[in-house]
């Protein structure tokens, strides 16, 4: 437990949207400063998180798992929204409601099977509504329906727009659970998506290249509600906290009942997100092999993913390993991004091992270990340039440097991480240095999901071709 931190982390949250690239808030210091939830996974604790709060939930019968068949769809490109702060409101039990999306056509009866169990009948009285969804697979003019090219900056300041082509009938599906992100002033946020929709087209809306992207607005502990619960102990946190992860439950039931048809699936989260998603990878999907095998993969970053010591299995998962090919699949992808010059030190919020298991790092550009470069897709910035450059400016909305980032897994003093390195040139047309810092002892927290963005995405083609395949 870290008792002294929640002043700092208090004022930590104050600053961070000012600092961050994205404005993302990550909360996997949740438990490790906490003494209000006492179940709850830590850095130093393999359990996963939940609250002193009692909340009961039933398991959702065994769901249907037939695989799908490649169907034409229409792609509609929306122009994004720009987020739009939400009215602070207390966390509500129904929807704000507003105007519900036009329905694509539902993807015809399968003819291959991942696995044949008997259908079930869930029905979410909140999720079986499309507007509790920032992304639909079978919605249109949502973000992720949009088209995000790539403005790749060559070390001599030549601009190449990398397009962004969006899959038509991709075979499989990508279920993100958001980070902190919410602008609510109450502890958990609502039903109405504002900047969680700018956080959704930062880290999952380019993942429409090969899945079908489902993002449920859910209702998540904002960064006011964290402020708070840490300086002043806020009682309501565990309640919220537990009310988050059932809604990502809800979701996820729901989205199983009604859409997968038997897909196979991609599990992608961050920060608070990865907290909920690792808790419904131990409770919910890795214990039920139904469930378990339509994962191509799980993305769970900026967090501290538990192993058995030694093993890539055995902590969060007793069936899914850590993923160590671009081949396999039902595996489980985890990272969290620190400067190599400024490592973890003792106290770090992410990649802590627990008391008898470790934490895990996964490089999504050499799955297998070793360094490589990173490929990312950050949030375009002048930033990216050295202060001599008279070139053109870029004019879309994500941008790269190929060849400036590199990734290794290391670890230090127990503490697994991804260890990042700019191979800065001064007399070239870029810049020396990237941003995305966070608090102290949060490494690059901010653009865990950006940095390496493009390297997961040509993971998971990969993954998802062979599951088709198998």
């Amino acid at each position: 437990m870290i008792p002294d931190a929640r002043p700092k982390i208090a004022a930590y949250y104050v600053t961070m949207r000012r600092r961050s690239v994205l404005g993302l808030v990550a909360v996997a210091l949740l438990a490790a400063c906490s003494d209000a939830a006492t179940n709850s996974a830590s850095p130093d604790s393999s359990e996963s998180v939940s609250t002193s709060v009692e909340v009961s939930t039933t398991t959702a019968a065994p769901l249907a798992t037939t695989a799908p068949s490649v169907t034409a769809r229409t792609n509609t490109t929306a122009t994004p929204p720009a987020p739009t702060v939400p009215t602070a409101v207390a966390p509500a039990t129904t929807a704000t409601p507003k105007a519900r999306p036009t329905t694509k056509p539902k993807t015809p009866t399968p003819t291959t099977t991942a696995s044949t169990v008997p259908p079930g009948p869930y029905n979410s009285a909140l999720y079986a509504d499309p507007a509790h969804w920032i992304c639909r697979g079978d919605v249109t003019n949502d973000v992720c329906d949009s088209s995000y090219p790539v403005t790749a900056v060559a070390a001599d300041g030549t601009l190449t727009i990398n397009p962004s082509d969006i899959a038509v009938d991709p075979p499989i599906d990508c279920f993100y659970v958001y980070p902190t992100t919410s602008e609510d002033a109450t502890m958990a946020s609502d039903f109405t998506a504002g900047a969680e929709i700018n956080t959704t087209i930062m880290q999952a809306a380019r993942f429409n290249q090969v899945c079908r992207v489902f993002a449920p607005i859910y209702r998540s502990v904002t960064s006011a509600g964290l402020s708070r619960a840490f300086s002043a102990g806020d009682p309501q946190f565990p309640a919220a906290w537990n009310q988050a992860y059932l809604d990502v439950l809800d979701a996820w039931r729901q989205y199983l009942a009604h859409d997968n048809n038997g897909r196979p699936v991609v599990i992608l989260a961050h920060s608070q997100g990865s907290f909920h998603a690792v808790r419904l990878l131990k409770e919910e999907v890795d214990p039920k092999p139904e469930q378990r095998n339509l994962v191509v993969s799980a993305i769970v970053a900026g967090t501290s993913f538990q192993v058995a010591a030694g093993r890539d299995v055995g902590g969060d998962t007793q069936n899914m390993p850590l993923c160590r090919s671009n081949i396999q699949f039902g595996c489980v992808i985890t990272f969290q991004t620190f400067r190599d010059n400024v490592p973890p030190q003792p106290g770090t919020l992410f990649g802590a091992p627990g008391a008898t298991t470790d934490s895990a790092c996964t490089n999504p550009a050499a799955l297998a270990g070793g360094p490589a470069l990173l490929d990312a897709a950050a949030p375009t910035g002048p930033w990216i340039f050295a202060s001599s450059y008279t070139g053109p400016s870029i004019s879309s909305r994500f941008m790269s440097a190929p060849g400036l980032v590199t990734g290794e897994c290391k670890v230090l003093n127990g503490y697994h991480y991804l260890a990042v390195t700019i191979n800065a040139d001064p007399s070239d047309a870029r810049t020396d240095d990237i941003r995305g810092d966070s608090a102290p002892n949060w490494g690059l927290h901010a653009v865990d999901l950006n940095l390496p963005q493009e390297s997961l995405i040509s993971v998971v083609r990969s993954q998802a071709a062979a599951f088709l395949s198998r």
